[in-house]
């Protein structure tokens, strides 16, 4: 019965933003795992207009 579950729940997505050393976004991801490394931030949404530059505090999702 728990295989079936597993099987049929819907796994959520999450956004990801990859930040360099300075803090500047430089890659951005949706998946269903979190990207393996240090500098991949989960963040709320995805927008291209955040690419080289720093990101928003409030698009940072803290404690995830």
């Amino acid at each position: 019965m728990n295989f079936l579950r597993r099987l049929l729940r819907l796994r959520s997505r999450q956004h990801y933003a990859f930040v360099d050393e300075q803090g500047c976004c430089r890659m951005l991801c949706t998946a269903t795992n979190r990207p393996r490394g240090h500098r991949w931030i989960e963040v709320g949404e995805v927008r291209l207009d955040w690419i080289g530059r720093p990101l928003p505090a409030d698009a940072i999702l803290a404690g995830r």
